[in-house]
């Protein structure tokens, strides 16, 4: 924001749906909060969804507004932005509790047998995901995630 301000989310305003988009669930937490704060009984329970940084591009392209030829960027520079986002995101995710882990980090998990194969569907599933938003092209379907497997110590189960 021009003042300053740290900008915890966005809201999205659509008929009678109001959609509180943030990148942590903390931030939904607090967000739920300041709006049942705010709305009172104008709303109901919220429905959470959470989604991966590919899950999330996935359904903004496939929802949003076509852009403009002059507005697009070489596909070299989106496969290297969109890695650079990734690898960020992926870094922090690292250490970070995964519910399908058990809620236990990727690093925690990778020190037993039964949390190397939860990582490695986890892993796999990631970059599933991650060629699906793009189809058969695009800057995310050119990531490499092998870098994770590298970290984690368990490249053998990568097949």
């Amino acid at each position: 924001m021009d003042d300053g301000a740290i900008v915890l989310g966005t809201l999205d305003l659509k008929g009678r749906q109001l959609r509180l988009q943030v990148n942590s669930k903390e931030r939904a937490e607090r967000g739920r909060a300041m709006l049942q704060v705010g709305l009172g009984d104008l709303v109901r329970a919220p429905l959470m969804q959470i989604m991966t940084p590919a899950q999330a591009m996935e359904e903004r392209g496939t929802h949003g507004r076509e852009v403009s030829p002059e507005l697009q960027i070489p596909p070299e520079e989106e496969a290297r932005i969109i890695g650079q986002m990734l690898e960020q995101h992926y870094r922090q995710v690292l250490d970070e509790p995964v519910p399908a882990l058990g809620d236990m980090t990727p690093r925690q998990a990778v020190q037993t047998a039964s949390g190397r194969k939860k990582v490695t569907i986890w892993l796999k599933d990631i970059e599933n995901t991650t060629v699906r938003a793009q189809g058969s092209g695009g800057g995310m379907a050119a990531y490499d995630f092998g870098w994770m497997w590298h970290e984690l110590g368990i490249i053998r189960l990568r097949k």
